[in-house]
């Protein structure tokens, strides 16, 4: 989710001109500390209708407790959640996962979670996972050692499928 681009993938909540530029950065409407309603409805509103039916909302556990607690102008909590088993919460009509990867410092400028479908952040697989069993250099021990190696990387490839919520 925070990767650089060099020598790992290249995350979601990183700016780059390779994957989603500070083009795609929403905080109209949010404070410096937390996202609010207004800025959530920036965030869905700056993606294209295009994307709407596949996007979902990342944001790490601590960001939700803060937005789970949101109220729109009536009253209601924006944040439902799921009624079905197997079916995740939703914001503004779209799906939310969390993830502890997703950042979680909630200052001036950061970013505090991300809409977009993520069919456009691809990722590849450069070789097969090769498995390695070592047999002998355990054997006085009486246990069989293993190593596998593979070789991917990850990038979003379409900056324009993805928004993110950034902190004013």
């Amino acid at each position: 989710m925070t990767g650089s681009g060099s020598n790992q993938p290249l995350g979601i909540f990183t700016a780059s001109a390779d994957g989603i530029t500070t083009a795609r950065d929403v905080s109209t409407g949010n404070l410096s500390t937390s996202p609010t309603f207004d800025g959530l409805i920036s965030a869905k509103y700056s993606l294209k209708g295009q994307y709407w039916n596949r996007a979902d909302w990342i944001f790490h556990r601590d960001t939700m407790a803060l937005i789970s607690k949101l109220k729109d102008g009536d009253g209601q909590y924006i944040w439902r959640q799921s009624v079905l088993e197997n079916e995740p919460d939703r914001i503004l009509g779209r799906p939310v996962m969390m993830s502890e990867y997703a950042t979680n410092t909630l200052t001036t400028g950061t970013y505090c979670g991300v809409l977009g479908d993520f069919s456009n952040y691809w990722i590849a697989d450069a070789l097969d996972m090769i498995v390695q069993r070592l047999v002998e250099l355990y054997a006085e021990t009486n246990q069989t050692g293993f190593i596998g190696r593979a070789e991917c990387d990850g990038m979003p490839t379409l900056a324009e499928a993805f928004a993110r919520v950034k902190l004013a």
